[in-house]
């Protein structure tokens, strides 16, 4: 049974007791340590394989500490488990930032009695609340049940469309920046942390987790998942980007999941900048949806594209095109610009927590066995 770590302490032993060595990148803004686990073999080119930059995304971050020790392999391994520990902490902590203390509450309506109590509102409407407590902004977005599976089980969304909450606040914060961008006016260069609010999501749940957007100082909403290609980063990507310059992987994985398409698996792939590795991309990119096809579970569909920055010329590998996103890089651009093959995985969160951690190990374990054949 894969192991759900309730907090970086305790993933930082687990990855301890697994890893060869393990590298404090840096400190995060509450002291947190980013560390990167080393495993594997001496061999070059190395693997690297992160998770976590979301942190309600709690499966790829579980496969991830798993891989250290568990993938096979005469390569070089380097782990980065999370890359925002105090998302991972919980939303109780990343409130008690700004508030100086821990917070006592249970549910929405006591989370908003303080936020309306300590902080400075600086929005507010039925379905979305934004204020500002110290250094540190935070938002909700107050989860619905849905009309629910059918075998009866709620859905957990927020806002008038049903989406997943941090989805929701996501979109409304890019909404009043467009129209109202004096409102984040106070928010620039600061965090902005949200409950994930995904009730019965193994691993996350209503406030196990938070979900940490980033004001860039131009105004942008963005997340830990972008800033790599931007001279102003957080440390979180700072640091990886560091380690990334010093390893120089040759093929990259980022572990995420996805709360819009129930038990779903698609992987993204990014063009390579010449032929030669553009076939092991796609070789690699075929051997992964096969195997992941083969266990049993059910692919995405065009339908579950999350915009028009996808192709999917193969049922569910959808090739990433960063220039139609905008909002910069995010990490696997960079390294499949950079350094060599990558990839991201996006697993459906209302699979079993055991399935969908699976799902990242298949992807891992096949993709790379197909890099051995290229430096084998």
């Amino acid at each position: 049974m894969a192991k759900i770590y309730r907090t970086n302490d305790e993933l930082i032993a687990e990855t301890r007791r697994r890893a060869h060595s393990v590298t404090v990148l840096g400190n995060t803004v509450d002291g947190s340590p980013l560390v990167a686990a080393r495993g594997g073999g001496d061999k070059a080119p190395a693997i690297f394989i992160t998770a976590g930059s979301h942190s309600t995304e709690h499966a790829g971050v579980a496969a991830a500490v798993q891989l250290i020790d568990e993938l096979d392999t005469e390569h070089q391994v380097y782990v980065i488990p999370t890359r925002d520990p105090v998302g991972l902490n919980g939303f109780h902590h990343a409130l008690a930032l700004g508030l100086g203390e821990r917070p006592d509450f249970d549910d929405f309506d006591g989370l908003e009695e303080i936020l309306h109590s300590a902080g400075e509102v600086l929005y507010e409407d039925d379905d979305f609340l934004l204020v500002l407590i110290g250094d540190y902004g935070y938002a909700s977005a107050r989860p619905a049940p849905s009309d629910g599976d059918e075998e009866g089980h709620e859905r957990f969304r927020a806002g008038p469309r049903h989406k997943n909450p941090q989805g929701y606040g996501y979109g409304r914060m890019q909404q009043i920046h467009r129209e109202q961008p004096e409102i984040l006016a106070p928010l620039l260069g600061r965090r902005v942390y949200q409950p994930a609010g995904q009730l019965g999501v193994e691993g996350t749940n209503l406030f196990d987790r938070a979900y940490t957007l980033i004001i860039s100082l131009e105004g942008e909403i963005l997340h830990i998942n972008r800033f790599h290609d931007t001279a102003w980063s957080p440390v979180e990507p700072r640091v990886t980007r560091q380690l990334l310059d010093d390893i120089r992987p040759g093929i990259s994985f980022d572990l995420h999941e996805s709360a819009g398409m129930d038990d779903r698996y698609w992987l993204s792939a990014r063009k390579q900048p010449d032929p030669e590795s553009q076939a092991w991309e796609e070789k690699a990119a075929t051997a992964t949806i096969r195997a992941i096809e083969a266990s049993g579970v059910p692919l995405a569909t065009e339908e579950d594209a999350p915009s028009k920055w996808f192709d999917m010329p193969e049922q569910a590998v959808f090739w990433l095109d960063a220039t139609r996103r905008g909002e910069g890089f995010n990490l696997m651009d960079w390294c499949s610009r950079t350094y060599g093959l990558a990839f991201g995985t996006e697993m459906g969160m209302f699979a079993t927590f055991d399935g969908r951690v699976d799902m990242a190990l298949t992807t891992v374990h096949t993709a790379v066995s197909i890099f051995e054949e290229r430096f084998a």
